[in-house]
């Protein structure tokens, strides 16, 4: 196993809208910067493929024998939500803080620190998990790009990932 900080970090969910700024409309980085509706659209389908995909990340995270586990998966599943949706920020600099890369970071497959034990996860789960956070930690940098076409991309691939890892879970017969 890695080194690695303590079993896991809080991340705070939901974050707090700006004032002026409701939760589901999307922030940007000056107030005269509109969106057109390509990239509002794009942000819409990055949060919903984000929240299915944290969905499934918390049935993973249900089953866990060790609740030390079941809580780093909460957490990752939390950093997807977030890092689809409040950290994709129009004008941002389309990075993550280390406490949310620390979450979506591969070392999901390892579970929590300390524990000598790994996840309770299917062999077929576990490339479908990486992927979800992989995706899900590179959606922030779009904002930096085309939003509307790389945020659509990453949002279909997260949907893909998130059906395989569904795929898996059923056929292994673990799911709920």
């Amino acid at each position: 196993m890695t080194t690695s900080p303590p079993p896991w970090l809080p991340l705070p969910l939901p974050l707090p809208s700006p004032p002026g700024r409701t939760e589901d409309e999307p922030a940007s980085g000056s107030g005269d910067q509109a969106l057109d509706p390509a990239e509002l659209a794009a942000l819409h389908r990055g949060r919903d493929a984000g929240e299915a995909a944290a969905a499934w990340v918390r049935e993973l995270a249900d089953r866990q024998r060790d609740e030390r586990h079941a809580l780093a998966l909460k957490h990752a599943a939390a950093g997807i939500e977030r890092a689809s949706h409040q950290e994709v920020i129009p004008g941002g600099d389309g990075q993550l803080t280390e406490e949310l890369r620390y979450s979506l970071g591969a070392d999901v497959l390892l579970g929590a620190a300390y524990t000598a034990t790994l996840p309770d996860l299917a062999p077929d789960e576990r490339l479908p998990l990486v992927a979800v956070c992989a995706l899900a930690a590179a959606m922030p940098s779009c904002v930096l790009g085309d939003l509307a076409r790389e945020l659509a991309l990453l949002a279909d691939e997260l949907d893909a990932a998130t059906a395989a890892g569904r795929a898996a879970t059923a056929a292994t017969g673990s799911a709920g």
